[in-house]
């Protein structure tokens, strides 16, 4: 299944390290890390989030 990791680098409760992680354990897994931004990082990088989930979510799945 297709995964989006999004995490801000300066994240005190989800440390950044295990969101790096996360795409080599789950299969069709992508990250990105917002700079600047904690754990709040949908509200903070909100436009960029939405630029980045928008063609995640409209991209057809992959067979396999």
């Amino acid at each position: 299944m297709p995964v989006f990791v999004a995490n801000g680098d300066s994240d005190p409760m989800i440390l950044p390290h295990y969101s790096y992680l996360l795409p080599g354990l789950i299969p069709q897994a992508r990250i990105r890390i917002y700079p600047d931004s904690a754990h709040g990082v949908l509200f903070q990088h909100r436009v960029d989030f939405a630029a980045d989930v928008e063609p995640f979510l409209s991209e057809p799945p992959s067979a396999g």
